[in-house]
């Protein structure tokens, strides 16, 4: 009995492998604005489309949450700000260790110039994700001059809530009125 107690420890933690990314769940948490610097760079606060799954939040897309802004994020390794990664540009006692690259499509390349003026690549380092915690995100850009990285600004932001996600298909305002210059619904 003794030698089949490692069988079924390495299968129930494959088991837990494979169900990590089918268990995912999309989520939204909304943010407000906590400190000066903050809010004059987001005024109303942020919203992160999230994928959570069992062992890990990862961050989709961040949103303005009342304004139009929206940008897509990947997950980027700590080489990518060169060497001594997230130590050397944000010292060894930062918490933030979650780093996204801020996709330079949409209103990405927008969102890394005003995080980053003068950078050609832009990412944002963040700290613990949780329902109810506040949220400390560091914007990181790359001096497009000299190739080297640096801290730009250290948003705070405190928590605002959980939202459910939209319906797949969402209603849209009608065209075949010339005087409804509504948006267009998005989904997030």
């Amino acid at each position: 009995m003794a030698k089949t107690a490692p069988f079924w420890i390495a299968a129930g933690l494959a088991a837990l492998a494979l169900a990590g990314p089918a268990a995912a769940t999309q989520l939204i948490y909304s943010y407000d604005s906590a400190s000066p610097i903050t809010l004059k760079m987001t005024e109303n606060g942020v919203t992160f489309v999230l994928d959570k799954s069992l062992m890990r939040v990862k961050v989709l897309k961040i949103l303005e949450t009342e304004d139009v802004g929206a940008a897509d994020l990947k997950p980027a390794p700590e080489s990518d700000l060169g060497r001594g990664g997230l130590n050397a540009v944000l010292g060894p006692g930062a918490h933030e260790r979650d780093l996204y690259e801020i996709l330079p499509k949409d209103d990405g390349k927008a969102l890394g110039r005003a995080l980053c003026r003068g950078s050609d690549r832009t990412w944002l380092a963040f700290g613990l994700i949780k329902q109810g915690r506040d949220l400390k995100v560091r914007a990181i850009g790359r001096d497009a001059a000299t190739g080297k990285t640096k801290l730009c600004l250290t948003l705070d932001y405190a928590f605002h809530g959980e939202w459910s996600l939209p319906p797949s298909q969402l209603p849209q305002p009608d065209r075949s009125d010339p005087f409804n210059d509504a948006p267009a619904n998005r989904r997030f």
